[in-house]
């Protein structure tokens, strides 16, 4: 099994940044919901290239057409979390990405019920991409005026926006016209652009320096009074390895931790014979205690398989095989036999 080095696009920068951060995240709390779950929808690409969202450069502004977007709101539990919209396609995607998760914009009443944006109202934006992936983003004065519970929340979001786009890998924070050191209420650094390195939703963990740790970003799922049932993502601080790729798949299945209350996407007596990087994709090779009573393997968990590999290691496409086979059936009609994808969006709403 090749040994996957910690030097993803974000990570080496993630030492230091995550614990920068820490700071500036606040906990939240859960609410009680429902363990029987559905799925939720997510639409993969079989025998594909990589799906990313649109960049900036490619969109040509043609009224009639419409782009997949994956934009990040809060949801009623304190989460930030990946809703995938359509919106115009239209030059300055970007900046049209960030109008519609601002408090009041474009995206109310297209959002999940219990989800709501995390820019504050009235806020206006204009942005600027540099040719080596820098976006630079200047807010207007209302910007500053949120809850100070949501301001990691908010970096999070924005960021995470903007660097699904793949012209953006670095964003930097603006207000009137002048780059912010910090946040102004909590005083969240901003000495650095921001990268995915800062994590998303993070939970401490007991016992593990930060200083030291390795991060790695886990989709699990969550779900809203509606019964709406989505994946959330959650960096996790662990022991400093090496072996991200394997690291991703045992965390996956050790699940989310009880103060979460998110749901467990995997059995946590899920076996894993051996996990391999060969170049541009990961093979997951699982014992055949994975799979069901019906003999299918469960959906959402191979969902939340290849979100969490491709985004940990940016690797395109992930294999799933069962005990060395490669014929893995979620149903009657879909399997995961030939490498699968990345999907162009993450909880993507049917409008």
């Amino acid at each position: 099994m090749k040994r996957i080095r910690f030097i993803r696009r974000f990570l080496f920068v993630g030492l230091i940044s995550i614990p920068l951060l820490l700071s500036g995240c606040g906990w939240f709390g859960a609410e009680e919901t429902s363990t029987q779950i559905d799925p939720p929808q997510v639409d993969y690409e079989l025998e594909t290239e990589f799906l990313t969202d649109v960049t900036d450069e490619e969109v040509m502004a043609t009224p009639e057409q419409l782009a997949p977007v994956t934009l990040y709101y809060k949801d009623a539990k304190g989460f930030v979390a990946p809703i995938g919209l359509r919106i115009p396609a239209e030059e300055g995607i970007a900046k049209l990405a960030l109008e519609y998760m601002v408090d009041g914009g474009p995206a109310e009443g297209l959002l999940p019920p219990g989800f709501s944006a995390l820019i504050p109202k009235g806020t206006t934006i204009v942005t600027n991409i540099t040719s080596d992936g820098l976006a630079i983003v200047d807010f207007s004065e209302h910007f500053t005026q949120y809850n100070p519970q949501d301001e990691r929340k908010i970096l999070e979001a924005i960021t995470w926006t903007l660097t699904g786009f793949n012209s953006v890998k670095q964003v930097e924070i603006w207000v009137a016209g002048r780059t912010l050191k910090q946040m102004p209420i909590d005083g969240t650094p901003l000495d650095e652009p921001l990268t995915r390195a800062m994590g998303i939703n993070l939970e401490r963990t007991q016992g593990v320096n930060p200083a030291l740790a390795s991060a790695v970003t886990l989709y699990f799922q969550n779900q809203n009074t509606d019964n709406y049932t989505y994946y959330v993502p959650v960096t996790r601080l662990i022991p400093y390895t090496e072996d991200m790729t394997a690291a991703a798949v045992s965390e996956l299945i050790k699940g989310p931790t009880d103060e979460s209350q998110l749901f467990s996407v995997m059995a946590d007596t899920t076996e894993v014979l051996n996990v391999e990087h060969n170049e541009d994709i990961v093979v997951v090779n699982f014992g055949p205690n994975i799979v069901g009573s019906d003999n299918n393997v469960s959906s959402a968990s191979l969902q939340a398989l290849v979100l969490s590999l491709t985004e940990q290691i940016g690797v395109p496409k992930v294999q799933v095989m069962i005990d060395g086979q490669a014929a893995v059936k979620v149903s009657e009609d879909v399997n995961y036999s030939t490498p699968v994808s990345r999907p162009a969006q993450v909880n993507p709403q049917k409008l």
